[in-house]
């Protein structure tokens, strides 16, 4: 279990938004977001984070940021990935308090997020499962599909979706180190935060997806899946690293 924030301080929530090439998607995801945020009994705030986009996507977040209070905004001087742009985003937010990602193209129905947000008292981390499959093309739902039994199989998870809207004490997951990136991301980072913690509530919320309204998903382009391989390679190398750091770690207590 992790810390709650101190005494008389009032709950918040970061809604951390990665970006990269959404210039055509960003102020409606904004929208999306501010109106839920507006409705809950939490103090919310946005951080948009630029991750090397080559199209107008820092100007438009220029123009949010100056129409809006409550957002701010960070550009990578290169692309370092969504995990590494979200871990970073974790220094900058109150300890004990929470965070969640809605990525840049408003894929994701944010009012969802009501959810996880009942069940926050229960739980540490609230993982997101998709509601609305059918949403999704067939091609998309087989490699959503192939990679998750593949992430389930190796970690020995019993959660059905783990790239989906999440929410979490922040604390859960700050100090990590994590190799790999892409789909591979979220898989690695759970077993290290479980790992250096096993008293982790984790529980299981259902989200809603629209689908993109403008561009096309880059999560099955024959690049993606491959570096999505590799990454998964790579990110389980690692967490068998720290399950040994981990394991000698609880054996001197």
């Amino acid at each position: 279990m992790t810390d709650s924030p101190p005494p008389g301080t009032r709950e918040s929530l970061t809604v951390i938004v990665p970006c990269l090439n959404e210039e055509g998607n960003i102020a409606r995801t904004v929208k999306s977001v501010r109106a839920v945020l507006a409705t809950i009994d939490l103090e919310g705030r946005i951080e948009l984070i630029d991750d090397g986009s080559t199209d107008g996507t820092v100007r438009e977040m220029e123009r949010l940021c100056e129409a809006h209070e409550g957002i701010g905004m960070h550009v990578n001087p290169r692309n370092l990935g969504v995990g590494r742009s979200v871990l970073q985003a974790y220094d900058r937010i109150p300890e004990g308090h929470w965070a969640t990602v809605a990525a840049g193209d408003n894929e994701i129905v944010f009012d969802s997020i009501r959810n996880h947000l009942e069940m926050r008292h229960r739980y540490d981390i609230v993982l997101g499962y998709l509601q609305n499959s059918i949403i999704r093309t067939i091609p998309r739902r087989i490699a959503s599909e192939a990679f998750t039994r593949t992430i389930r199989l190796i970690y020995g998870y019993p959660y059905r979706y783990l790239n989906g809207l999440k929410l979490y004490r922040v604390d859960a997951f700050r100090g990590i180190d994590v190799v790999s990136s892409g789909h591979a991301f979220n898989a690695e980072l759970l077993a290290k935060a479980v790992l250096r913690n096993p008293n982790l509530r984790i529980g299981e919320a259902p989200f809603l997806a629209r689908g993109r309204a403008m561009g096309n998903s880059k999560a099955i382009r024959l690049r993606s899946v491959l570096k999505a391989v590799s990454d998964v390679y790579r990110g389980y190398r690692s967490v068998s690293a720290y399950r040994e750091l981990a394991v000698r770690m609880q054996s001197e207590d």
